[in-house]
């Protein structure tokens, strides 16, 4: 189980989320959501460690992630931002061998046998027949997949996501969020992620968060509840929606 502990974060001093508290289980998705400007990703950096929060734990078990130095708090938690920052031509197999850094000694480089696992990465996500090609030359889904094979590297055993599926079409967005559900699961990972549509959420999650000026909302298991919580829960935060109950699935349409 992962902690988090009255989590207070933001920019000079503007508080953007204030007094978060939530598990999260190993084998389980948990979306993130909320209108823009609510603190989603302010929320997720601070978990992680790349925004030092104003007060409040991460704990693993009785360890405080927050307090380990960004080298070993790398081998617990990986981050995948929306928008990858390789602008230069570099393979494939290298852009995951990236996930590795944290292992490495100062001078030390990946070695065969850690290319052999970055091969292994990407066949967990269907990437291997391109390990030698440009990443730059692939499609936004594609490299969306070789940032995951990334995170896989790391062997963190909590991922984090922030918005995976956007500038993605309608197939590339389910591909991702598919694959990033079955990883969670099989390979006993903590995962977290932001998406902008319910839908996804209620489809690919295990438990939503749903964040509102930038305190927890409300928080539940999507297979638990019916439709009248989910009627009053999404139209709190999305004006006027209707829920439509299809194949013992709800969708939310407005």
């Amino acid at each position: 189980m992962l902690h988090i502990k009255n989590i207070q974060a933001g920019y000079k001093d503007k508080i953007i989320v204030d007094n978060i508290n939530f598990s999260l289980e190993p084998k389980s998705l948990t979306g993130l959501l909320g209108l823009n400007g609510t603190g989603k990703t302010t929320l997720l950096k601070a978990i992680s460690g790349l925004l030092k929060p104003i007060s409040g734990q991460v704990l693993k078990g009785k360890e405080d992630l927050l307090k380990l130095n960004e080298k070993e708090r790398a081998r617990h938690i990986s981050y995948m931002s929306h928008r990858h920052s390789i602008i230069y031509d570099t393979k494939v197999i290298d852009v995951v061998l990236m996930g590795i850094t944290s292992y490495l000694s100062i001078f030390e480089t990946p070695n065969k046998s850690h290319r052999e696992v970055a091969y292994r990465m990407l066949e967990l996500v269907g990437m291997e027949i391109y390990a030698d090609k440009n990443l730059l030359e692939l499609s936004e889904g594609q490299k969306q997949l070789i940032i995951i094979a990334r995170s896989l590297m790391q062997n963190a055993e909590i991922m984090i996501f922030d918005e995976p599926d956007s500038a993605l079409d309608f197939t590339n967005k389910h591909i991702i969020l598919e694959s990033i559900k079955n990883i969670i699961k099989n390979q006993n990972k903590i995962g977290i992620i932001t998406l902008h549509d319910p839908n996804l959420a209620i489809k690919y999650c295990d438990k939503i968060i749903i964040l509102k000026n930038g305190t927890i909302f409300s928080e539940f298991n999507p297979r638990d509840v019916n439709t009248d919580y989910l009627l009053n829960i999404f139209s709190n935060i999305y004006g006027e929606i209707s829920i439509v109950e299809h194949m013992d699935k709800y969708i939310i349409v407005r």
